[in-house]
């Protein structure tokens, strides 16, 4: 070693075996190298930065797409396979909820209808302890918002993005379910659930969420228009549920078939 790493002697010629200690200070210098050696880097600070790493990075809203679209490290084919039956019956099923005018509340009478029932009623208990109003709008809401939060446990805890259209295209039938039920806040024609004696069917009025909704805000006479506009939001959530999961099951299917062993 031509200089000394503690006293910074520079080796001379006349110095003897100058590679084994320092003339200068004493010190041996392949003992001071074994006790002043770099600490070597803690394997959590490594694993921290790996973490890091495999993380998105970029804007909000491309990190979302990420998400959405997160594909599984190996598709099984069976299982896309599967899925892509259960598109074929959300876009059946679907055609046919769309095509049913919420003037005639056809929807009303399908299966689906209810499975949603008992989760409007449990809303207006959810919400009653926030006012009168609240419990009316509660029903709807929760009938609505219910499916929508499953689907983000889907895509944030889950990472399913197919589950996660799923419960799309479920909120847009719930939102398409609601339909009826505004517009016909002025008529109030439909009957309502537990209507099974005269005594609660004089209470109509008074049980009729729509009614009591759109009457204190002042907006009973746009009851149609709501109504309209709850069907066509309902249709184009259901129509971006098909492209999404469709979207997503043929990327899916796609890396299956590029990975021979999947």
């Amino acid at each position: 070693m031509d200089i000394c790493p503690k006293c910074g002697y520079q080796r001379q010629p006349k110095d003897a075996d100058p590679f084994v200690e320092c003339p200068h200070c004493g010190i041996v210098f392949a003992k001071y190298a074994k006790y002043h050696a770099e600490p070597a880097a803690p394997a959590e600070a490594a694993s921290d930065i790996e973490i890091t790493m495999e993380d998105p990075i970029g804007p909000w809203y491309l990190r979302l797409l990420d998400r959405l679209m997160e594909l599984p490290e190996k598709p099984d084919q069976v299982k896309t396979m599967a899925q892509a039956v259960v598109l074929a019956v959300m876009v059946v099923w679907g055609v046919q909820l769309i095509a049913d005018k919420w003037v005639t509340a056809e929807i009303m009478y399908s299966f689906l209808h209810k499975v949603d029932l008992p989760i409007h009623e449990f809303g207006h208990i959810l919400f009653s302890p926030f006012s009168e109003w609240m419990m009316y709008l509660g029903g709807s809401l929760f009938q609505c918002l219910l499916p929508a939060l499953i689907g983000v446990v889907f895509i944030w805890k889950q990472r399913d993005p197919f589950g996660a259209a799923f419960c799309l295209w479920w909120t847009a039938e719930n939102v398409l379910d609601v339909a009826p039920y505004i517009g016909d806040a002025r008529l109030m024609a439909l009957p309502l659930t537990g209507e099974w004696n005269e005594d609660v069917a004089e209470a109509h009025v008074a049980r009729h969420d729509w009614h009591n909704i759109l009457d204190r805000i002042g907006m009973l006479d746009s009851d149609r228009h709501l109504a309209a506009f709850a069907h066509g939001l309902g249709a184009t959530l259901m129509v971006l549920a098909w492209v999404w999961a469709g979207v997503w099951l043929w990327k899916s299917w796609q890396k299956s078939r590029e990975d021979p062993f999947g």
